[in-house]
């Protein structure tokens, strides 16, 4: 994200740390808190991001909204496993060694970076910096509370795999905008991402 933070004006790409028990969710959204200081600010959330949402909110006062950008819906009081479909669940449950996931790439039957970054040398840049996540991260249950729900929010569809949060968002009246890119289109199309991320911001005002 750090493309795509670039092009666009005061915007910071966070490194929160990754997951960490005992606190997996409420850790990281404190720690993504502190980052951003005390002024306004609007989170803009990809993929797995989403589940944190509820802990965000919950550690930033100064918080002005969400926007979700092919991200998965926030689950409060539910883990990453409960919200995930069952086959998902079952592939993840086969990548696990020594407690922690594969890398995000290895996760597939056939590697997705290739196709979705062509860029080489973004490529390895972005494979270099892919975790190993904890496999106790996805049974830990997100905070439970409802302060997300009271901050304007928007929805980014970028690749047909989030139909289904897409309309989730629509049916909670947010605005959506649905692209026709990838879910990694923030490394290979960061002009038209920032442009989207910025007409999403302008619906929170």
């Amino acid at each position: 994200w750090r493309g795509v933070a670039a092009k666009l004006p005061d915007a910071v790409a966070i490194d929160y740390g990754g997951v960490n028990g005992p606190d997996w969710y409420d850790g990281a959204g404190a720690r993504i808190a502190k980052a951003m200081g005390d002024a306004p600010w609007v989170a803009v959330l990809h993929s797995g991001a989403g589940g944190f949402a509820p802990a965000i909110a919950e550690a930033a006062p100064d918080l002005g909204g969400f926007i979700f950008i092919d991200a998965v819906m926030p689950y409060p009081g539910r883990s990453c496993l409960e919200n995930a479909p069952a086959a998902l669940v079952e592939r993840l449950r086969g990548v696990v060694t020594g407690g922690r996931l594969a890398p995000w790439n290895e996760w597939f039957d056939q590697d997705p970076a290739a196709r979705l970054i062509p860029d080489a040398v973004q490529r390895a840049e972005f494979l270099a910096e892919l975790p190993r996540v904890p496999f106790a991260f996805l049974e830990a249950v997100c905070r439970d509370g409802d302060e997300w729900e009271c901050l304007p929010a928007a929805y980014v569809q970028l690749s047909a795999g989030y139909d289904h949060e897409a309309a989730q968002a629509e049916a909670r009246a947010w605005p959506v905008q649905h692209a026709h890119l990838n879910h990694l289109a923030m490394l290979g199309e960061a002009d038209k991402v920032a442009h989207l991320l910025t007409e999403a911001s302008k619906c929170l005002a």
